[in-house]
């Protein structure tokens, strides 16, 4: 299982700030959960966890609680329980267990190969962690990023079918210049991601994903910052390839690049592009 958290950090989450807040009667119960899981005893740990999650009255105690049960559950491999727990601790107003149980959800995406939620998780945990915790989150969004890039990269196209647009509808009659002894069909036009139209108003792209689910995740991640600058909420996008579909996550709508580019530079997220926007537009007929 990939990490951000060493086991002595990870101590000193559960044992210092992740017990300060609870009352005395739940600070042993956590302590029962917490001596479960160094002893391996993880489905012990689990069953705590989830008792005092489900028990607690206030939310930081849920959320740790939450965050406890996301790595017990992990060491058993129920990435799906594991997943739902850190979801929950995500949410915490403490950056620092909200940053931790992101790169945990991060950490469960590389093991199953989903390199775009991966990447995307990784980013937001290292917005909220410090130090060397967020330096890490942020080469480790860096290469995720780079294994999502290869896995969307198609096969080389032959010649007879490398088509980077849609045809526009005034163009999509037969070619005169065709050769008339091969009468084969013209090829149906493909693309990774379809390419944006030239009089496309510009945008702030932030990034293209496999999954929706990653894309909204993606979205929901940059939301508030994107209100402080003034813009409104992201958009995600669905966009057709060769096999199947992309979600491109969009921000704001530009006519100049040059406002575009000023709007991206308040924004502390770094992996943004200001780019033709793929939102559709109406093709122009004669």
């Amino acid at each position: 299982m990939m990490a951000i958290t060493t086991r002595p950090t990870r101590m000193l989450l559960l044992s210092g700030a992740l017990l300060t807040c609870a009352c005395e009667q739940q600070t042993t119960t956590m302590d029962d959960a917490l001596r479960a899981y160094d002893a391996k005893r993880y489905a012990e740990s689990l069953r705590i966890s989830k008792d005092i999650q489900g028990n607690a009255t206030d939310p930081l105690t849920r959320q740790q609680a939450a965050y406890m049960a996301g790595r017990s559950a992990s060491e058993l491999s129920k990435n799906r329980e594991a997943r739902d727990a850190f979801a929950v601790a995500s949410r915490s107003a403490d950056p620092e267990l909200a940053g931790r149980a992101l790169a945990m959800q991060a950490a469960i995406a590389v093991d199953e190969k989903r390199w775009s939620d991966a990447a995307s998780s990784y980013a937001a945990a290292a917005s909220k962690l410090t130090g060397r915790e967020a330096q890490i989150a942020r080469e480790r969004a860096q290469r995720a990023e780079a294994k999502a890039n290869e896995s969307r990269l198609p096969p080389r196209p032959s010649a007879a079918v490398a088509v980077a647009a849609p045809v526009p509808a005034t163009n999509v009659a037969p070619v005169a210049q065709a050769p008339t002894a091969n009468k084969q069909p013209a090829p149906s036009p493909v693309a990774v991601v379809p390419a944006a139209d030239d009089d496309a108003p510009w945008t702030i792209s932030a990034g293209a994903y496999s999954s929706e689910t990653a894309a909204r995740q993606r979205a929901t991640n940059l939301a508030r910052e994107a209100k402080r600058a003034g813009l409104p909420t992201p958009r995600v996008l669905a966009v057709s390839s060769p096999s199947k579909r992309v979600w491109i996550v969009e921000i704001g709508t530009f006519e100049q690049r040059e406002t575009g580019e000023a709007a991206r530079k308040k924004f502390a997220t770094k992996d943004t592009a200001v780019v033709r926007s793929r939102v559709p537009v109406p093709s122009k007929r004669s």
